[in-house]
């Protein structure tokens, strides 16, 4: 079952988000405890689906300021206006509570217990300590993932309890365990639960119901469906699952591409057991760990050694193959865009900012075309090292606006959601201006240069064709890439408000 989870401030727009709720979902938590003055007989009456009850105390994660008397009193409220389930957390101060709820006909009580620093020592021995509750519905035990190895244990536990009574509803929160709640159903989790749409999220890691039944098609994984996976931090906004799973969809390739949020380094351990027990086909890998993640590697293609960074891993009979799509993918865009000024990259002069992964992507790449490349660093260091292993010349970003070239490539994260600008006015200047970042359909850089006249080229186009070679890579099919572009279009729209 899957549990739209709702989340506002205003009765208003709570009850026309219980009267809205979608046929795939098949049931609503109510987050009473986010609700002022709630009266839930009004809130209630005409829900098209059961209703789950929940008010959470601000110890347990939640809203609720009120005495554990008024806490009482709101979900007694909610039972007589007819909620189907009422959730209440595991615990002494909820003890008499959830029995005497359960005893009531017609309620089912949740059980739950959330921990929000990680994970627990003894999940097996904590499921059936919330067991002897008796006429508890089911019992709900979420962890937070601090690491990619926690959803191997997520789906150990389950299937461990797969038949047990009460049943279990688990996954990870935060956001490195979505795939956990992507996943929760088929690894036999009585329900996972939803967001309404994408940035309305009741908890870390929470997928939109649309994304959920739509983009991962989570009701058709089975035992053959096998899974891509996107490592980096932070992913929230990043388009690439909606490329991937739009070209798997269209192919009717039995695959699904999720986002693993990274945000430190040791997870990068994980990753050869991660894939093996999750049948983890490949890897994407963006900021920050294209570098990083060289050392856990089996065996690294020449090409992406000689550029020092890997954005793309295959799991092969458990070893672990790096590649670097980035620097064909970024070259074919540049190559575009100058053919259509008549231009080829033999010959002329990019200047490259930056110095992480993309940098030396698109460094080696270009020089490898013919082109002399300057690289131009605010961090002196690493930039002379990538100029040297390019066989291009370094100067300190400050004084790039003293060079001539020909094509101005933005490889750093400056200016994504903001107007911040990686490089001065005076360095904004040549034929063409490329910038990486493809969150926007125009940066401050791009919309600077278009002001003077130059040629512009987003990091969309980049981020496609290195897709399309990621799904080659993975499937051993040719990417429909005309599909991931309009893809990429439509979901860069949808992030950004535009759909």
């Amino acid at each position: 079952m899957i549990i739209l989870s709702l989340i506002e401030r205003d009765m208003a727009a709570m009850r026309r988000e219980i009267l809205s709720a979608p046929e795939r979902a098949g049931a609503v938590e109510v987050r009473l405890d986010a609700l002022p003055g709630v009266d839930p007989t009004l809130l209630f009456e005409g829900a098209p689906r059961p209703l789950v009850a929940t008010c959470r105390r601000r110890a347990d994660g939640g809203f609720f300021r009120g005495t554990e008397k008024a806490r009482r009193e709101v979900l007694w409220s909610a039972v007589a206006a007819g909620a189907s389930y009422v959730d209440v957390e595991f615990g002494t101060a909820s003890a008499q509570l959830a029995s005497d709820l359960a005893a009531t006909p017609g309620v089912g009580v949740i059980l739950s217990h959330h921990d929000r620093k990680g994970m627990p020592r003894d999940l097996d021995g904590l499921y059936r300590r919330m067991a002897r509750v008796e006429g508890v519905k089911a019992i709900k035990i979420v962890v937070t993932a601090t690491r990619p190895a926690d959803l191997v244990t997520i789906r150990d536990f389950l299937a461990r309890h797969r038949r047990g009574t009460p049943p279990l509803i688990s996954f990870c929160s935060g956001v490195t365990g979505v795939m956990s709640r992507i996943l929760a159903l088929e690894w036999g989790s009585w329900a996972t639960y939803a967001a309404a749409g994408f940035g309305r999220e009741a908890a870390p890691g929470q997928t939109s119901l649309p994304d959920l039944v739509g983009m991962y098609r989570i009701e058709d994984v089975d035992d053959d469906t096998r899974f891509a996976a996107l490592i980096g931090s932070p992913l929230a906004h990043s388009l690439s699952p909606a490329i991937h799973n739009a070209a798997y969809h269209a192919d009717q390739v039995n695959f699904r591409y999720v986002p693993m949020d990274l945000p430190g380094a040791r997870g990068l351990a994980d990753l050869k057991k991660v894939a093996v027990a999750l049948k983890i086909r490949g890897f994407s890998v963006t900021a920050p760990w294209k570098i990083k993640v060289m050392k856990h590697l089996d065996v690294i293609e020449p090409s992406a050694g000689k550029i020092g960074a890997v954005n793309t891993i295959v799991c092969d009979g458990g070893r672990l193959l790096g590649f670097n799509t980035d620097a064909s993918g970024g070259l074919a865009a540049m190559q575009e865009a100058l053919g259509d000024l008549g231009l080829t990259v033999r010959g002329l002069t990019v200047a490259v900012v930056g110095s992480g992964g993309s940098a030396r992507a698109l460094a080696h790449a270009a020089a490898g075309a013919g082109a002399k490349v300057l690289v131009a660093s605010r961090s002196i260091a690493p930039g002379r090292a990538l100029a040297r292993a390019a066989g291009a010349r370094h100067v300190p970003l400050s004084q790039l606006s003293r060079e001539r070239y020909d094509v101005l490539v933005n490889c750093t994260p400056v200016g994504m959601g903001a107007d911040a600008m990686p490089v001065s006015d005076r360095a904004i200047k040549g034929r063409l201006v490329y910038d990486v970042i493809y969150h926007q359909e125009a940066t401050s850089l791009i919309k600077k240069a278009r002001a003077r006249g130059i040629a512009t080229l987003g990091g969309l186009e980049m981020l496609v064709r290195q897709a399309a070679e990621q799904y080659t890579l993975f499937t051993g099919r040719t990417a429909p890439i005309d599909l991931m572009r309009d893809a990429a279009c439509l979901a860069r729209g949808k992030v950004n408000g535009l759909g």
